[in-house]
């Protein structure tokens, strides 16, 4: 196993999969949670961050079924996928580099639209701040499926020049 001081992209990966896990269940997932499963502190603590924002996603009145349904899958693919990437990423095992490549293509591909909405709805006003927040799930993904592919691509190349 080699160490994350040799590999800095990595730490910052495993960083992002590790820190992710509890902003999932205690915030992102407030989308799709009944409302009386959540404590109220964490339905204060969203409702600020509404205020202060203005998210037309987390703060909606309504349900956004788009929103909703990217939460899901969130919810169902993502957030144990954070718990085996932290694992694999830690351990410096090969083989999580292929569902990465899927994991950085699937959340990117469901970032852009939420981005999509915030910079070119007219409705909303002074969304720079929320691109600043939204995009950073954006960016580090991208990353991750650049990196890892690039990874799994040179793997395959040696592969491909030993035969």
């Amino acid at each position: 196993m080699t160490a994350f001081t040799k590999r800095p992209l990595d730490l910052v990966f495993f960083i992002f999969f590790v820190t992710h896990i509890p902003i999932t269940l205690l915030f992102d997932l407030q989308a799709i949670y009944p409302t009386w499963l959540v404590p109220s502190v964490l339905l204060e603590t969203t409702a600020k961050y509404v205020e202060v924002t203005g998210d037309p996603f987390m703060g909606a009145t309504s349900p956004i079924y788009w929103f909703q349904s990217f939460v899901s899958l969130e919810a169902a693919f993502q957030l144990p996928f954070f718990f085996v990437a932290s694992y694999g990423l830690y351990h410096d095992l090969q083989f999580i580099r292929l569902p990465m490549i899927v994991y950085g293509a699937h959340v990117v591909t469901t970032v852009v639209p939420i981005l999509a909405e915030l910079a070119l709805n007219p409705s909303y006003l002074d969304t720079l701040p929320l691109v600043a927040i939204y995009s950073p799930y954006f960016g580090i993904p991208l990353l991750i499926l650049v990196d890892s592919y690039q990874r799994v691509s040179s793997r395959l190349n040696l592969k491909i020049k030993e035969t």
